[in-house]
């Protein structure tokens, strides 16, 4: 595990950080001086333990959200206050100076955007008052809320995206990942939660309607190429579809595997599965049973994937590894609750405190090192990267 150290940097200093990387660390820092906000985008290198001021601005509207995005060359800034425009900013990441600056302007009111690539943005609007009539023909006709835009950084070119599944699932159902060198993009599209469904499972003989959850995978570059054409039915592959009779729910990624989880309504028996786009073959990984004494829960990291059965007791938190994982340690319960277990050594926790009037209050990061049972509490703030973790 490598520690990242950066807290003397951020005394007293209120920062976001938004990509860590093998050499460097980005992050944005917002002030409030004068009467004005000022946004700071720096870099710090993990090498020389600096820092550098890659660029700033007067944010001369205080409503405005930023969104960061961080390239190999360059960084992405979107600045929008949930109206119908919104300005994108391109940064060059060692000069510091502006690449391109553009106002876009969208029907609607903002909802979410995705950086796609260096070069693609995924922008959702959903109604505004002044559309509200237009948004509510739309979504009768396609079922989607919002409307969706793919905007091209290269050409300035907003596209229209009318392919309806990328309209209706919204950044929130949208995943990235990469395999032997190409990107992709995970689709997640369940029917609805797993009460609702299983509520459906439960009442099926009076139920005719497909009730189906699908996880699809489409390469970026190809995706890119439609939107743009205007292709509604884009080029997918489905690698997993439960019926009325079960769930299939997305878990992560790790290489060029993808992760879900398959449970069938009638026996019970839950499933770790895993896709695999090198092969293109499909596999069990782990089966999940329910939870044998109280306290015990399972703890899922998304990227890189890993699973972990956590079990507390009066005194101590027994963490094993399901998949990915072959830890089997336990740690003392006053070092809070775990967060991540890297290299089946090193115990992460959620420090902890009671407040007076007895909440658990969040104080910091606890780390544990199985091997020499000792640990360490820092006061601060974490960000944790596969076996990095920044302290700030």
């Amino acid at each position: 595990m490598k520690v990242v150290d950066i807290r003397s940097i951020f005394s007293k200093r209120n920062i976001e950080l938004f990509d860590v990387g093998k050499s460097y660390i980005y992050y944005a820092e917002e002030k409030n001086e004068g009467g004005h906000n000022d946004l700071f985008i720096l870099e710090y290198n993990r090498s020389t333990g600096k820092e550098r001021l890659v660029t700033n601005y007067t944010l001369e509207d205080p409503t405005f959200v930023e969104h960061l995005y961080a390239f190999d060359n360059t960084l992405l800034l979107i600045l929008e206050n949930g109206g119908n425009s919104m300005w994108l900013i391109e940064i060059d990441k060692t000069k510091g100076m502006e690449l391109n600056r553009r106002k876009i302007v969208c029907t609607g009111s903002f909802r979410s955007c995705m950086a796609l690539d260096a070069d693609h943005l995924l922008i959702y609007m959903g109604p505004d008052e002044a559309n509200a009539g237009m948004f509510r023909q739309y979504s009768e006709v396609t079922g989607c809320e919002c409307l969706c835009y793919l905007y091209s950084l290269r050409t300035n070119i907003k596209h229209f995206v009318k392919s309806p599944i990328i309209a209706k699932l919204g950044t929130v159902g949208i995943r990235q990942m990469e395999a032997h060198g190409e990107k992709y993009l995970v689709l997640l599209d369940p029917f609805s939660d797993e009460d609702i469904k299983r509520g459906y499972y439960e009442e099926q003989r009076w139920i005719n309607a497909d009730i189906r959850d699908n996880i699809w995978l489409c390469r970026l570059d190809e995706l890119e190429r439609e939107l743009e054409a205007g292709v509604e039915n884009i080029t997918k592959k489905c690698v997993a579809s439960a019926d009325i009779k079960a769930l299939a729910r997305y878990m992560g990624t790790d290489g060029d595997k993808m992760y879900f989880r398959a449970k069938e309504f009638r026996t019970g028996i839950e499933k770790i599965c895993s896709y695999d786009i090198s092969s293109n073959s499909l596999a069990v990984e782990a089966e999940l049973k329910a939870p044998d004494q109280p306290g015990m829960t399972y703890i899922v990291e998304e990227k890189p994937f890993a699973v972990f059965s956590v079990t507390s007791y009066e005194k101590e938190t027994e963490v094993k590894g399901i998949v990915n994982s072959n830890a089997a340690l336990s740690f003392d319960n006053s070092l809070g609750s775990f967060m991540s277990c890297i290299e089946n050594r090193y115990i992460i926790c959620r420090a902890v405190e009671s407040s007076a009037d007895g909440e658990n209050v969040l104080c910091g990061v606890s780390i544990y090192d199985s091997e020499t049972d000792k640990s360490e509490t820092y006061r601060c703030s974490c960000y944790l990267k596969g076996n990095t973790l920044v302290l700030y």
